[in-house]
Protein backbone atom coordinates (compact mmCIF):
# COMPACT_ATOMS: atom_id res chain seq x y z
CA UNK A 1 0.00 0.00 0.00
CA UNK A 2 2.86 2.38 0.77
CA UNK A 3 4.29 1.90 -2.71
CA UNK A 4 0.92 2.61 -4.30
CA UNK A 5 0.53 5.82 -2.31
CA UNK A 6 4.07 6.89 -3.27
CA UNK A 7 3.34 6.21 -6.94
CA UNK A 8 0.18 8.30 -6.67
CA UNK A 9 2.14 11.16 -5.11
CA UNK A 10 4.82 11.02 -7.80
CA UNK A 11 2.69 10.32 -10.89
CA UNK A 12 -0.89 11.41 -10.18
CA UNK A 13 -0.38 14.60 -8.19
CA UNK A 14 1.63 16.33 -10.96
CA UNK A 15 -1.33 15.76 -13.30
CA UNK A 16 -3.74 17.20 -10.74
CA UNK A 17 -1.46 20.13 -10.01
CA UNK A 18 -0.96 20.87 -13.71
CA UNK A 19 -4.71 20.85 -14.27
CA UNK A 20 -5.21 23.15 -11.30
CA UNK A 21 -2.52 25.53 -12.54
CA UNK A 22 -3.87 25.63 -16.09
CA UNK A 23 -7.51 26.12 -15.11
CA UNK A 24 -7.37 28.26 -11.98
CA UNK A 25 -3.91 29.78 -11.87
CA UNK A 26 -1.58 29.90 -8.88
CA UNK A 27 -4.36 30.18 -6.31
CA UNK A 28 -5.89 26.93 -7.49
CA UNK A 29 -2.45 25.28 -7.56
CA UNK A 30 -1.73 26.20 -3.95
CA UNK A 31 -5.23 25.17 -2.87
CA UNK A 32 -4.69 21.77 -4.49
CA UNK A 33 -1.29 21.51 -2.82
CA UNK A 34 -2.73 22.34 0.59
CA UNK A 35 -5.48 19.77 0.16
CA UNK A 36 -2.92 17.18 -0.96
CA UNK A 37 -0.62 17.77 2.00
CA UNK A 38 -3.58 17.86 4.38
CA UNK A 39 -4.80 14.53 3.02
CA UNK A 40 -1.31 13.04 3.41
CA UNK A 41 -1.08 14.16 7.04
CA UNK A 42 -4.58 12.91 7.81
CA UNK A 43 -3.74 9.58 6.19
CA UNK A 44 -0.57 9.39 8.29
CA UNK A 45 -2.54 9.88 11.49
CA UNK A 46 -4.90 7.08 10.46
CA UNK A 47 -2.02 4.78 9.49
CA UNK A 48 -0.52 5.18 12.97
CA UNK A 49 -3.51 3.42 14.54
CA UNK A 50 -3.56 -0.32 15.27
CA UNK A 51 -6.82 -0.88 13.38
CA UNK A 52 -5.09 0.40 10.22
CA UNK A 53 -2.48 -2.33 10.58
CA UNK A 54 0.29 -0.57 12.49
CA UNK A 55 2.02 -3.26 14.54
CA UNK A 56 4.07 -0.81 16.64
CA UNK A 57 1.14 1.04 18.17
CA UNK A 58 0.00 -1.73 20.57
CA UNK A 59 3.55 -2.05 21.90
CA UNK A 60 4.74 1.58 22.00
CA UNK A 61 1.47 3.50 21.99
CA UNK A 62 -0.12 5.90 19.54
CA UNK A 63 1.68 9.01 20.81
CA UNK A 64 5.07 7.38 20.21
CA UNK A 65 4.19 6.06 16.76
CA UNK A 66 2.13 8.91 15.30
CA UNK A 67 4.88 11.58 15.17
CA UNK A 68 7.21 9.16 13.40
CA UNK A 69 4.56 8.20 10.86
CA UNK A 70 3.80 11.90 10.31
CA UNK A 71 7.49 12.61 9.77
CA UNK A 72 7.89 9.71 7.37
CA UNK A 73 4.77 10.63 5.41
CA UNK A 74 5.68 14.29 5.32
CA UNK A 75 9.12 13.60 3.94
CA UNK A 76 8.26 10.83 1.49
CA UNK A 77 4.87 12.09 0.28
CA UNK A 78 4.52 15.73 1.27
CA UNK A 79 7.91 16.81 -0.04
CA UNK A 80 7.22 15.51 -3.60
CA UNK A 81 3.83 17.23 -3.60
CA UNK A 82 5.32 20.55 -2.54
CA UNK A 83 8.29 20.34 -4.91
CA UNK A 84 5.98 19.59 -7.84
CA UNK A 85 3.83 22.60 -7.01
CA UNK A 86 6.83 24.86 -6.67
CA UNK A 87 8.20 23.69 -10.02
CA UNK A 88 4.84 24.27 -11.69
CA UNK A 89 4.51 27.68 -10.13
CA UNK A 90 7.91 28.71 -11.46
CA UNK A 91 7.81 27.00 -14.87
CA UNK A 92 4.23 26.52 -16.03
CA UNK A 93 3.93 29.96 -17.60
CA UNK A 94 7.27 29.68 -19.40
CA UNK A 95 6.77 26.28 -21.04
CA UNK A 96 4.03 25.83 -23.61
CA UNK A 97 3.68 22.05 -23.86
CA UNK A 98 1.74 20.46 -21.02
CA UNK A 99 3.58 17.17 -21.48
CA UNK A 100 6.92 18.88 -20.84
CA UNK A 101 5.58 20.58 -17.72
CA UNK A 102 4.15 17.25 -16.49
CA UNK A 103 7.50 15.52 -17.12
CA UNK A 104 9.31 18.21 -15.14
CA UNK A 105 6.80 17.79 -12.32
CA UNK A 106 7.28 14.02 -12.23
CA UNK A 107 11.07 14.40 -12.24
CA UNK A 108 10.91 16.93 -9.39
CA UNK A 109 8.55 14.68 -7.43
CA UNK A 110 10.74 11.61 -7.96
CA UNK A 111 13.88 13.47 -6.87
CA UNK A 112 12.09 14.89 -3.82
CA UNK A 113 10.82 11.38 -2.99
CA UNK A 114 14.39 10.06 -3.03
CA UNK A 115 15.63 12.96 -0.91
CA UNK A 116 12.71 12.43 1.48
CA UNK A 117 13.50 8.74 1.88
CA UNK A 118 17.17 9.45 2.56
CA UNK A 119 16.30 12.18 5.07
CA UNK A 120 13.73 9.95 6.79
CA UNK A 121 16.25 7.14 7.10
CA UNK A 122 18.79 9.50 8.64
CA UNK A 123 16.32 11.08 11.05
CA UNK A 124 14.49 7.93 12.11
CA UNK A 125 17.73 5.99 12.49
CA UNK A 126 19.03 8.69 14.86
CA UNK A 127 16.00 8.49 17.16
Amino acid sequence: MAIAISVLAVLLFPALALRAMRTGGPASLWRTTGLGVGFILLLALVLATPWAGNALTPTYGYWYTAPRVLLLSGLTLGLPVMSTSLAFYMLAERIETQLEVYAIGVICAALAWIVGILAAIRILHAT
